[in-house]
């Protein structure tokens, strides 16, 4: 009987060692997958951030220039603006009645539009 018992326990050793063997065996070929794929993943990564980054320096660039030209065309807005308002002065200067005449008629053109509704 204890023959028999020191083979089953030899028995069993074999197994959990082949158990354990196995598993083993299954757990580096997962690890091995996984540096695989991350490696042959990684130059797409690269490529995908380089392109981003490349996007977001062109949208920079495009904001920029935008930016610009909106600072220059305010500019010319405002100068633009101003001459409208000199050449009025001088307008008003220049005629002085037919100015006051402008702005009674429009007061009451105004008035009128207002007062109907």
């Amino acid at each position: 009987m204890q023959t028999y018992a020191n083979d089953l326990t030899e028995t069993l050793d074999t197994m959990d060692s082949k158990k354990a063997n196995r598993i083993e065996s299954v757990t580096s070929g997962a690890h091995k997958t996984i540096d695989k794929v991350s490696e042959s993943a990684r130059p797409a990564v690269d490529r995908l951030t380089a392109s981003a980054h490349q996007a977001v320096d062109t949208l920079a660039g495009i904001a920029s220039g935008a930016a610009d030209t909106l600072g220059v065309k305010g500019e010319q807005l405002k100068g633009a603006t101003d001459e409208m308002t000199q050449t009025a002065r001088d307008y008003v200067r220049e005629n002085p009645l037919i100015s006051l005449g402008i702005a009674v008629a429009g007061g009451l053109l105004l008035s009128r539009l207002l007062s109907s509704r």
